[in-house]
């Protein structure tokens, strides 16, 4: 397993060791926001979206690691985990 931090693709210098990606040993990238699992790149490009949510900074990220905007990443099925839930409770999780 290897990890690597993220630079974005925008005018900003770095995102400060917020955003950063795990490549498991079969080559899947998974892409981690303020440590949470956002979504994943298999070896054949397709991406599975883990994340539920949407917020402007995670989005930066989600662009600088598959290039896709809110409308595609948004577009993305997702499966809901009790995890989420339970954000979504709180009121920390953003569509």
């Amino acid at each position: 397993m290897k990890k690597y931090y993220l630079v974005p693709v925008d005018n900003r210098k770095s995102f400060y060791g917020k955003a950063y990606v795990i490549v498991s040993n079969d080559g899947t990238e998974t892409l981690y926001s303020y440590n949470t699992e956002i979504c994943k790149r298999s070896i054949d490009g397709a991406i599975t979206r883990i994340w539920p949510g949407w917020s402007a900074t995670t989005g930066r990220h989600i662009k600088a690691f598959c290039g896709m905007n809110k409308k595609e990443f948004c577009k993305l099925p997702v499966t809901f985990r009790p995890e989420h839930h339970a954000a979504a409770y709180e009121g920390t999780l953003f569509f």
